[in-house]
């Protein structure tokens, strides 16, 4: 996946997945709030897509914070390794 001319792969790839979409979630639970003040019917027929916007919502925050996590703790494992490699 390029990015701004850049090659990503790995935590920076799932990361920009993840917060696509949980961009786009959230737009469409914004337009969803629009669909309910219309008139008709229409924001009724829309509940089911609210809970699966909420739900990827959700999803993805928490994959955001997961991925953060792992990413941050193998660059700290990888650092602290390369000091014992060096200092025999």
């Amino acid at each position: 996946m390029k990015l701004f001319g850049r090659e990503l792969t790995g935590y920076p790839k799932a990361l920009v997945v993840l917060v696509a979409c949980l961009l786009a979630s959230t737009g469409l639970c914004g337009l969803q709030l629009l669909a309910t003040h219309a008139p008709g019917n229409l924001g009724v027929r829309l509940l089911q897509l609210g809970m699966l916007e909420l739900a990827v919502m959700g999803l993805s925050a928490i994959g955001i914070v997961v991925v953060l996590i792992c990413w941050l703790a193998v660059a700290v494992w990888n650092r602290f390794s390369e000091l014992d490699e060096g200092g025999e």
